[in-house]
């Protein structure tokens, strides 16, 4: 016998069917968007390089030249700073810093002092980087 009820019951099904075909939908979308994000920045930093390498050919007219660093800036803070953006570059959402620090952390085997310290110099080094609110931080690919 089909009833009301039974309408109603075979009505939700479809909805759910279809609220499923919809999210999938936005996540192929939001996949494809991601990865031509990726690749703009692929080409945005050979450019910049590209442009760095014939700047700096004008200018000594020679080859480029490894640029010294001054300051304390070691080799394990790059590579403590590149991890973290490459953390949040996965993220698609904003990530925590303490979630973000056991992260790092975890990847580098180096210990991170004072994460706030960290974030503040890598948000200086990198546009990108921003902290949206109390301890929330993420990687912005437009702007």
């Amino acid at each position: 016998m089909f009833d009301e009820r039974m309408a109603l019951k075979i009505r939700l099904e479809q909805l759910a069917d279809s609220e499923l075909r919809i999210i999938q939908e936005f996540q192929k979308e939001r996949e494809t968007i991601f990865r031509r994000l990726k690749e703009l920045d692929t080409i945005d930093a050979e450019k910049m390089e590209s442009s760095k390498e014939i700047v700096s050919l004008t200018k000594i007219g020679g080859p480029p030249q490894e640029r010294k660093r001054r300051g304390r800036r070691s080799e394990s803070l790059e590579e403590l700073r590149q991890t973290a953006v490459t953390i949040l570059k996965e993220q698609n959402t904003p990530i925590r810093g303490v979630e973000l620090q056991r992260q790092i952390e975890g990847r580098t085997g180096k210990k991170i002092a004072n994460m706030t310290t960290f974030m503040v110099g890598l948000e200086r080094e990198n546009y990108r980087v921003r902290k949206l609110g109390r301890g929330l931080y993420i990687y912005e690919y437009e702007g």
